[in-house]
């Protein structure tokens, strides 16, 4: 086979030859309908849904007065309606297994405030509300709801940073760990607050920054 094992569909063969099972779905998390049609085809594929993690981000990088309203609305569709809509359809099957875990991504930005960043920033600090008020609701499930607030990490989404260098340069300046960080530091962090080890944690947001932040 000759997929790229970097690819979506390098990993997805990657895991069914190696004897597990994984299977994607093309969903637009801010559209109802077919989030609903993911978890469908999600239960029928595992019987049903055991963790469930809202990663999907857009932003644009600009100054706060000349973000439109169309691109407001895009950004909170996918950033917050998105992990609602989510959460809110892989909900019942999580009570019918009397057993869930929900994983947030937020944002160091929320903190920080950062310029150019507003629309972003406000959906990632809705998302920390977002959790904590879930996880009052759905705890009685053993539904445990959390964020993880990544830092700067080495994705294409840094590209859009006009200067590059410089912005690397910065965030390794800001960190207290001198090392860009990497996919396997957020997979063991997604993996530990999807496991049992974690089941008496809930409506958190735990940082992975490298020491950046540091609250």
């Amino acid at each position: 086979m000759s997929l790229d094992q970097f690819s979506l569909d390098g990993r997805v063969a990657a895991i069914n030859e190696e004897g597990g099972k994984a299977v994607t779905v093309e969903v637009d998390i801010a559209n109802k309908a077919s989030v609903e049609a993911m978890v469908a085809k999600t239960v029928q594929a595992f019987g049903g849904v055991d963790v469930l993690v809202n990663n999907a981000a857009v932003y644009h990088l600009r100054p706060w007065t000349e973000i439109t309203e169309e691109e407001w609305d895009e950004v909170h569709g996918t950033n917050l309606k998105g992990y609602f809509l989510c959460a809110r359809a892989a909900y019942p099957s999580m009570k019918e297994r009397g057993n869930g875990r929900i994983i947030n991504v937020a944002s160091i930005t929320f903190f920080g405030g950062f310029p150019d960043l507003l629309d972003y920033v406000a959906s990632k600090a809705g998302i920390v509300g977002l959790t904590r008020a879930m996880a009052r609701e759905v705890g009685v499930d053993k539904i445990t709801v959390n964020t993880v607030a990544p830092g700067a990490f080495p994705t294409d989404a840094e590209k859009i940073h006009h200067d590059l260098e410089g912005h690397i340069r910065r965030v390794l300046e800001s960190q207290a760990l001198k090392r860009r960080g990497t996919a396997e530091d957020i997979g063991n962090l997604m993996t530990f607050l999807a496991s049992d080890a974690s089941s008496f944690i809930t409506g958190q947001m735990i940082e992975i920054d490298g020491g950046w932040m540091m609250h």
